[in-house]
């Protein structure tokens, strides 16, 4: 029996099968004064596209120019269905709504580690990998009507064991990208700016998720100013690459049963007596009840956390510090309208501001 690839989009257009060293030193990229406003963007990381009226206002009104879409993550797949290959897309993105007026769709790929590392030792290794990414991400936007895009981006949270590998992926598909004149971005976490620069033509310094998330306690693992002073203390910070800034605009409930991290709640509202008694940004559960196919059992403690517009503020200072200033983008992650109903247009204004 011929088990077909799980790399093809599952739509009929797309079923064709995809195509199949040590960096040098970085480049130190200095910083200039801007001449202009910095460009606004947003992320996209839902799997279904559909843009709601509230969410095609917001672009309108704040004159967002480029959306990062995530359109499909690559991992690991043991399971028999996988066939030979076991590196996989997985979680694809479907296409509800066209695309955006004036809004430039930069695709966006999430690599787990555990991908990179296994994509070695499957037939073609990582260059195999390369090309099957950015066919994928070359069918899907074609399939979907969603413009001829000019960047390509990779998120992946490498490390010093893993840079090797996502480094050597990079310069597989900035060169499959440069015969297009397309660039490559990849996504830059704070720990990631002690390490040197992938191979890539810009990075998106990610300044969210900047804390211990699975560890109990009342600290904010969305966004701590303390956390991002760790790593932009000196000035200024020197990186391979042209840096944009992504911050965040979403919140939600961190759940645990006595000090083990049990998931993540999308709900932000736990403020109903006969569910929840607060104690600060922590909920105790009163009593027994299911949330969102979630079990919780009197006792478990949830931690509200939210991307507080002062201490995005806050950092955004940190940053001008540390980078000083020169043309680039201030990001919003992510495009979701009932996370952004809890911010004022001004609050807004001042993410985007410069």
């Amino acid at each position: 029996m011929t088990i077909r690839s799980p790399w093809p989009v599952l739509t009929l257009i797309l079923l064709l099968p995809l195509a199949s060293c040590r960096q040098k030193k970085d480049v130190v990229v200095p910083a200039t004064e801007a001449t202009e406003e910095p460009g606004r963007a947003v992320y996209f990381w839902k799997t279904r596209f559909d843009i709601d009226e509230s969410e095609q206002e917001f672009l309108k009104t704040y004159s967002i120019g480029k959306m990062y879409v995530r359109m499909f993550d690559v991992d690991y797949d043991a399971s028999p269905a996988a066939g030979a290959e076991k590196v996989i897309p997985v979680g694809t993105t479907s296409f509800v709504s066209g695309k955006p007026d004036g809004i430039e769709i930069i695709p966006t790929v999430f690599i787990t580690t555990r991908a990179l590392d296994l994509s070695k030792q499957e037939e073609g290794g990582l260059p195999a990998l390369a090309g099957k990414i950015v066919l994928r991400v070359g069918n899907m936007m074609d399939y979907n009507e969603l413009g001829t895009f000019r960047e390509l981006q990779l998120d992946c949270d490498w490390t010093e064991s893993t840079q090797e590998d996502f480094f050597l992926l990079c310069r597989q598909v900035k060169a499959l990208l440069k015969a297009d004149k397309r660039a490559l971005s990849v996504t830059v976490r704070l720990h990631q700016l002690r390490q040197s620069a992938p191979p890539a033509d810009k990075g998106i310094l990610m300044l969210y998720n900047t804390g211990a998330l699975r560890s109990a306690g009342k600290q904010n693992s969305i966004l701590d100013v303390s956390d991002v002073k760790a790593y932009l203390s000196r000035t200024p910070v020197i990186y391979g690459i042209p840096l944009d800034f992504a911050y965040p605009s979403f919140g939600w409930g961190v759940w645990f049963r006595g000090s083990k991290y049990n998931g993540l709640l999308h709900q932000t509202d736990f403020f109903n007596p006969e569910y929840y008694s607060p104690d600060g940004n922590e909920f105790t559960v009163l009593k027994d009840h299911v949330l969102e196919n979630h079990e919780l059992l009197k006792g478990d403690r949830i931690r509200l956390e939210s991307s507080a517009p002062a201490s995005i503020n806050e950092v955004k200072e940190l940053v001008r510090r540390a980078f000083y200033k020169y043309p680039h983008d201030n990001i919003l992650y992510h495009l979701d309208s009932n996370n952004l109903s809890k911010y004022t247009k001004d609050e807004i204004q001042s993410i985007f501001a410069d």
